[in-house]
């Protein structure tokens, strides 16, 4: 049986292996957020002006404070546009925004977080499907490695089967605009 995380990282060799996402420097590195944890390639267009970052990462959202002992995962990817270089002898300093999609499968946001009553998700995980908005600052150090902290957007449907009733409850992704104020930062080597 395929399950959700199998789908995820076979779309990620996919798109990693397409034609149009091929690019002349290529950037791989690590993921870090209160949001979860993961790996991200960075891979800038011919021109230079442009990169399409792919994410695949955990959803750690209900584990960091006891709720839930399952985490999620997300395959996200956007298309990012310098809008500001400035460059010195050995480092550069890139400004980015730009938009993209993601998918997954992970808990939503749920209130109770200091209740008494409510410490567990009542809700079960769902499959995700979001648009994304991003902005970020990257920093070229040595033209090897590379940092880059951004803030992400994802506002986005959650599909989930209800447990009591089995019936399928479409509602509005909340923890992708709730959580998009969570810094995301990247530390990229570049091949």
């Amino acid at each position: 049986m395929c399950k959700p995380a199998h789908i995820l990282l076979l779309a990620a060799c996919l798109l990693l292996c397409s034609t149009p996402l091929r690019a002349q420097d290529r950037l791989l590195g690590v993921f870090q957020s209160p949001k979860g944890a993961g790996v991200t390639a960075m891979l800038d267009t011919a021109g230079g002006w442009e990169t399409n970052i792919l994410t695949l990462r955990t959803d750690l959202y209900g584990i960091l404070t006891g709720r839930t002992r399952t985490p999620g995962v997300f395959f996200c990817y956007t298309h990012d546009y310098y809008f500001f270089s400035y460059e010195w002898d050995d480092w550069a300093l890139l400004l980015h925004a730009g938009a993209g999609g993601m998918l997954g499968y992970a808990h939503d946001f749920e209130k109770g977080f200091f209740s008494s009553f409510d410490r567990e998700l009542t809700h079960p995980m769902g499959g995700v499907a979001a648009v994304t908005g991003s902005a970020g600052l990257r920093a070229d150090f040595s033209r090897r490695l590379t940092l880059d902290v951004s803030l992400t957007a994802a506002p986005g449907i959650h599909l989930r089967t209800d447990p009591i009733t089995g019936a399928l409850i479409l509602s509005f992704y909340r923890s992708g605009v709730f959580h998009a104020y969570y810094p995301q930062v990247n530390l990229l080597y570049r091949f």
